[in-house]
């Protein structure tokens, strides 16, 4: 399994390499109402985009898990509250709705 992880990534590292080599032409990039101008290498804006992407998709999960984890423990909570009144009622004596008679006085 090691071994398959290893070639894999070796394999990701390669191809990684040959597309850099294959892209190392300079383009400008500039987000219009910006009065910024940037030129860089096309591998690094594309390399930058998905980091981008990985990173946006990565907080997203993480956060999906946060709120998913959230409504679960509060779930529980709430079960065990119920759990907790129902034992209470059943521990109580029932007096099947009536009262007791007064007692004797002595």
């Amino acid at each position: 399994m090691r071994f398959l992880r290893v070639f894999l990534g070796a394999l990701l590292l390669l191809i990684l390499v040959v597309f850099a080599v294959a892209n190392k032409g300079a383009v400008t990039v500039s987000i219009e109402p910006l009065p910024f101008v940037i030129e860089l290498p096309l591998y690094l804006l594309v390399f930058a985009a998905v980091l981008l992407g990985l990173l946006i998709g990565a907080l997203a999960g993480w956060l999906a898990a946060w709120s998913s984890a959230r409504r679960k423990a509060e779930a529980e909570r709430q079960r065990q509250a119920r759990q907790a009144l129902q034992a209470d009622k059943s521990a109580a004596p029932d007096s099947g709705g009536q009262s007791l008679p007064p007692a004797p006085i002595v």
